[in-house]
């Protein structure tokens, strides 16, 4: 064992002595996501499983203690949003990043941001957000929960050890109450990938070392150059978008143009245009199709209708059409999709 092991090793030692001790009684930011409708501890007692449940749909959240102070959650959402009136934390930070889906922070009425696959994001939980919602629908993704006033003198004392400055994350990045996002890249990868793999292993010190890696990677972070990146939308721009993609799915045989659309709702083609990608991150056309096609899985697996039937239904005239819209996005016909996903059954 070279130097480097044991130095590692003499560390997980230490920040698990400090980190010993029963499963807390409450997470301090299990309120972020509203009541939940079922919460279940973990068969190896060291995690809290919370099920939530609206009308749009179901959601499950994960969460694990880090250290005093320090949270670690998984999401998985199938909903369209968790809680639309989050309660304000003062002198805390949250940071997300974003696996799957696409996740809306708004603040106030001037400050929607989004999130997409591969991103993080930073911000102070002094702000109140009126609405933290997930376009597609899905949202899967981690959320670490630093509590300043919660860290104990010995953890700050590591983190000081390690070079991790709270003080410029906190006082920097998260200025002014901002939701900063940074793009996805290959750092940002690396520290979060190993933080899913790590979720199966259920390796406690481990998930401890990943989020000081963290920290130390947001110490370094040059606010200029690499965390504002951030573009924000009006919220009523944000809702005339949202009823747009509620009219194209309301009636998905229905063929309408840009400037059909942009005329109905009062927006110029190109503020349509990229009004819709900046919310949902895809086209209106692209999005309409890809709607189409999901609902064509289902009745493929639910109904006996034949391929030329599903394909009128969701707004095909041509099934020749439909069956290579059909392949391009769901990697196979849609006669081999029904047989296989039944036979799976």
């Amino acid at each position: 064992m070279n130097m480097k092991q044991r130095e590692e090793q003499a560390l997980l030692r230490t920040i698990d002595l400090l980190s010993e001790g029963e499963l807390p009684g409450k997470f301090t930011g299990a309120e972020l996501y509203g009541a939940p409708e079922e919460t279940d501890e973990a068969g190896d007692g060291v995690c809290r499983v919370y099920q939530l449940s609206n009308e749009t749909g179901i959601g499950k959240v994960t969460v694990y203690p880090v250290f005093s102070g320090i949270e670690l959650y998984y999401n998985d959402m199938h909903m369209a949003y968790c809680n639309k009136e989050q309660k304000t934390a003062p002198n805390q930070i949250e940071i997300n990043h974003c696996r799957a889906g696409r996740y809306e922070c708004s603040f106030g009425e001037n400050s929607c941001c989004y999130m997409a696959e591969g991103d993080l994001s930073i911000g102070s939980l002094t702000r109140k957000k009126s609405s933290s919602c997930f376009p597609l629908e899905h949202y899967h993704g981690i959320t670490v929960l630093i509590d300043l006033d919660g860290l104990l003198p010995q953890v700050r004392e590591i983190m000081e050890l390690l070079g991790i400055d709270l003080t410029h994350i906190r006082q920097y990045i998260c200025e002014g109450n901002r939701c900063l996002i940074m793009r996805a890249n290959p750092s940002i990868e690396h520290i979060f990938s190993e933080l899913y793999h790590v979720r199966e292993q259920r390796k406690s010190g481990y998930r401890k070392v990943k989020i000081l890696e963290l920290l130390l990677f947001m110490s370094d972070l040059d606010t200029q150059e690499a965390v504002l990146q951030t573009e924000y939308f009006n919220q009523n721009q944000v809702r005339r978008i949202k009823a747009v993609a509620s009219y194209i799915t309301e009636d998905i045989t229905r063929h309408e143009t840009i400037e059909e659309l942009s005329e109905r709702f009062g927006f110029s083609p190109t503020a349509l245009k990229k009004g819709f990608h900046g919310v949902y991150g895809t086209s209106v056309y692209a999005y309409l199709r890809q709607y189409r096609i999901q609902t064509a899985q289902k009745l493929l697996l639910e109904t006996d209708l034949s391929v030329a039937a599903v394909a009128h239904r969701v707004g095909y005239e041509n099934p020749n059409k439909f069956a290579s819209a059909f392949r391009e996005i769901c990697g196979s016909t849609p006669t081999e999709y029904r047989k296989s996903v039944r036979l799976d059954r």
